[in-house]
């Protein structure tokens, strides 16, 4: 077996040095938190026909802080083999409401969604989150196993 070359040496040395962790954020089963004051804002649904075999959808779920800006959370959500999946999930901590339709239009724009696959909920109206919790759980759009 002939000497590895110094080249190859370091560059095993270099791989093992560097370890590559995933965001915490992808093992939070938690996508947001909801403290005191604060309330849901709207969740955006994205279903394009190409991933409806796999019940694939791009969802953006929002909630509006004390201070009046949002949070916003998106991700990829689809079932495999009869189990959900989440995948992408992004964290905006700090976004205004002019923001959010920005981006929920690029969405649309981007995706080339029709409106027959895209779904909006406004949970603004309600004035609790007890009660923007019991419209969920009525529409079947949380899984209250999170709920804590």
């Amino acid at each position: 077996m002939e000497p590895k070359s110094d080249t190859e040496v370091d560059m095993k040395k270099r791989r093992k040095s560097v370890k590559i962790k995933k965001s915490s954020s992808e093992y939070d089963p938690y996508l947001m938190r909801i403290k005191k004051g604060e309330r849901l804002y709207k969740f955006y649904y994205f279903r394009p026909m190409a991933g409806r075999h796999y019940h694939f959808e791009y969802r953006i779920l929002t909630k509006e802080k004390i201070d009046a800006m949002l949070e916003m959370a998106s991700y990829n959500f689809k079932i495999e083999n009869g189990v959900p999946q989440k995948g992408s999930i992004t964290r905006v901590p700090k976004i205004s409401k002019e923001q959010l339709e920005d981006i929920v239009q690029n969405v649309m724009r981007k995706t080339n969604t029709s409106p027959d696959e895209f779904e909006e909920l406004d949970l603004s109206e309600f004035s609790t989150i007890d009660d923007q919790i019991e419209f969920l759980k009525h529409q079947d759009k949380i899984d209250t196993m999170y709920l804590v």
